[in-house]
């Protein structure tokens, strides 16, 4: 009984310890040659707090840009100043997004937990011969949130953010498939 009890008080004290995070959603995990998928970053944060601020950010991709496009900043976490990051070879250095919130103006931020706030469509090469391996990851240098509906102020949360990783799985096509487009390209020839 004591054993069961410690296990339930560590468990709470690990998802207490994760609250402000980054998680990356990878909208297909596996894809064929050619194929396609979104990347979403999200913030999340206590919930005993209002809502996202600001975050500036880098995603590391173990392939560097190789097959990433039409990167974005998501709204409404594209207020003033934001930027989708520029390529390098790890990745998308310089992700910067954030929201206004000023209650004495009557501008109130959206409180979505954990909120998306950047995107990148991930395309698979069209030769793949061997299955590998696309590994993401985020580099953080700022977690801001805004602590309550009734005030500007916000604080940083960097030191207890969990940054995020995901996994992008790509597999040839299965030799049926191969076949199958063999087979109609000589059909298609003796057409002629």
């Amino acid at each position: 009984m004591i054993r069961t009890t410690t296990t339930v008080v560590l468990a709470l004290a690990g998802t207490a310890l994760a609250q402000y995070e980054i998680t990356i959603d990878v909208e297909n995990p596996v894809l064929m040659p050619g194929e396609s998928t979104v990347v979403t970053l999200k913030a999340g944060f206590d919930p005993a707090l209002y809502a996202m601020a600001g975050i500036g950010t880098g995603l590391v991709v173990s392939t560097g840009t190789v097959g990433l496009g039409d990167a974005a900043v998501v709204e409404p976490m594209d207020g003033p100043g934001h930027s989708a990051g520029s390529p390098s070879s790890t990745g998308y250095d310089g992700i910067i997004a954030g929201q206004i919130h000023s209650a004495s103006a009557g501008l109130y931020a959206d409180p979505t937990n954990p909120i998306a706030f950047w995107e990148v469509t991930y395309t698979a090469p069209l030769d793949v011969a061997v299955s590998f391996d696309v590994d993401l990851s985020t580099r953080t240098r700022r977690y801001d949130v805004y602590v309550q509906r009734t005030s500007s102020f916000s604080e940083s949360h960097l030191i207890e953010l969990v940054e995020g990783s995901a996994t992008i799985h790509v597999i040839p096509a299965p030799a049926s498939a191969s076949l199958l487009a063999l087979g109609l390209l000589a059909a298609a020839r003796r057409r002629r």
